[in-house]
């Protein structure tokens, strides 16, 4: 009979075509990021936490697939809400006779294994103890213990990060980048970008490059939408999400990109330069 683990590592993962739906990408592209930074983020659970149990929990066939070639244990998700597919994960490991419960959302494509093997110790020395967000609102991890009677309560969602506080986890913020950026949004992947992302992420990145048009920047991307000239002097919008799935952080008026844009041909959904940003090569 095989030991218990010590520790579990219970990794929820939405997939699926409607997953990630604030980036404001296609649902094609949604879907290949968001499987990409859940592979990335398992990845990095396996590797940093070699001899954890890591339990994936899905209610997307495809995402139980990949994860249990990769070694992981996997659930399926009921949809019933993510503190209730956290639990089915907690479960699994409380019957595995781990000692402690890491709880990593599947979004972490800049995550380190190294950040991982540092700071999920200092967790477990503070336990049960959170990590928040790169925002300060939200739950990026949190550890807890196991064992009879043990009980491992949850609230993620808008505002976990004070919600987790209030059930009484200690709040821990490491020097750890990748544990603390969760990508939800075009300013987070941004982030995630700035970091450095994990090799699956940038695959996905680079597939999306397509041809497009020429334009010129004439306001630059920012809080509001920027805009672009067309070569045909048609002024396009140019939101921070089109910008941001290129890894361009900054664009300055003048700058000569190329643009994808919506049926509309008004908006941009994708701006980039050649030779600039994940998939792109020098010619």
């Amino acid at each position: 009979m095989p030991a218990a683990p010590d520790l579990a590592v219970v990794v929820p993962v939405k997939g699926g075509p409607l997953a990630k739906s604030r980036l404001g990408a296609g649902r094609a592209l949604r879907r290949d990021l968001a499987d990409a930074f859940a592979r990335d983020t398992v990845a990095a659970a396996r590797a940093g936490l070699p001899d954890a149990l890591v339990v994936v929990v899905s209610a997307d066939p495809a995402v139980r697939a990949w994860a249990e070639a990769a070694g992981c244990t996997t659930v399926t998700d009921e949809g019933a809400g993510l503190d209730a597919a956290v639990a089915a994960g907690v479960g699994v490991a409380a019957r595995a006779g781990a000692r402690f419960v890491c709880v990593l959302l599947g979004d972490h494509p800049a995550l380190r294994p190294a950040e991982l093997a540092e700071v999920v110790p200092a967790l477990r020395a503070a336990a049960p103890a959170m990590v928040p967000d790169a925002d300060g609102t939200g739950t990026a991890m949190l550890v807890a213990p196991l064992g009879p009677g043990a009980a491992v309560p949850t609230r993620f969602g808008a505002g976990s990060a004070g919600a987790h506080r209030a059930l009484g986890y200690a709040w821990v913020e490491p020097d750890a980048p990748g544990v603390r950026i969760d990508v939800d949004d075009a300013s987070s992947l941004a982030a995630a970008i700035a970091v450095g992302l994990g090799a699956h992420t940038r695959r996905a990145l680079g597939r999306a490059t397509l041809p497009g048009v020429q334009a010129t920047i004439h306001r630059e991307p920012g809080e509001s939408p920027g805009s672009a000239l067309l070569d045909d002097g048609v002024e396009v919008q140019v939101p921070l999400d089109s910008v941001v799935l290129s890894g361009l952080l900054h664009l300055r008026a003048g700058q000569r990109v190329s643009v994808e844009l919506d049926e509309s041909g008004l908006v941009a959904t994708r701006v980039w330069i050649v030779g600039i940003g994940p998939g792109e090569t020098i010619r």
